[in-house]
C-alpha cells in the first residue's frame, strides 16, 4: 500500500517542486508594503528591513537551495554599518504540495532542520514567513515576498 501511494505521490511531488526551481530574489517593496501594514514591528525593525530587504537571493534545484546574501552597508541608529553577508547551501526534501504551496525539509539551516513553507502568489512570485526564533521574528507576522529571477 505504501509503495501504490508513492507510486501516484512522486509525480504530484515532482511537479510542484519543479515550479520552485531557479533563482528567487526578495523583493524589498512586497515585503515592506506587507510589513507596514501587518506586521508588528518596531519602528528601528522597519529601518533595518528597508535598508536589507531586496538583496537575498535564494536559488532551488530540485535537492539544494543557495542562500546567497552579498555584504552590504546599511545606516543604523544614525550609525553606517558593514554587514558581511553569507553564501551556503542546504540539502532539502519536499515534505509535500498542494495547490498554491510547497513545504521542504531544509537540513542543517543553521546548525538545525528546518521546515519551510513557501505560498505561491503566482507562477514568479512567493512569500514565506520568517519564522527565526534566534531574531525574534517569529511572533512579529513578518513575511518576505521572492520574485523569479531566472
Amino acid at each position: 500500500m505504501r509503495a501504490l501511494f508513492a507510486l501516484f505521490m512522486f509525480p504530484v511531488i515532482c511537479c510542484a517542486a519543479d515550479r520552485l526551481n531557479g533563482t528567487w530574489r526578495s523583493d524589498r517593496d512586497a515585503s515592506m508594503h506587507f510589513a507596514k501594514t501587518h506586521a508588528l514591528l518596531e519602528p528601528r525593525q522597519v529601518d533595518f528591513l528597508d535598508g536589507s530587504l531586496g538583496r537575498l537571493e535564494l536559488t532551488f534545484n530540485g535537492t539544494t537551495m543557495r542562500y546567497l546574501l552579498p555584504d552590504f552597508d546599511l545606516t543604523i541608529q544614525g550609525k553606517m554599518k558593514h554587514l558581511v553577508g553569507t553564501d551556503e547551501t542546504f540539502s532539502y526534501r519536499v515534505l509535500g504540495t498542494d495547490d498554491d504551496s510547497i513545504a521542504l525539509l531544509v537540513a542543517k539551516d543553521h546548525g538545525r532542520d528546518r521546515i519551510i513553507h513557501i505560498h505561491f502568489v503566482n507562477a514568479n512570485t512567493f512569500w514565506l514567513y520568517s519564522e527565526e526564533s534566534d531574531y525574534g521574528l517569529r511572533d512579529l507576522n513578518y513575511r518576505e515576498y521572492f520574485r523569479k529571477i531566472e
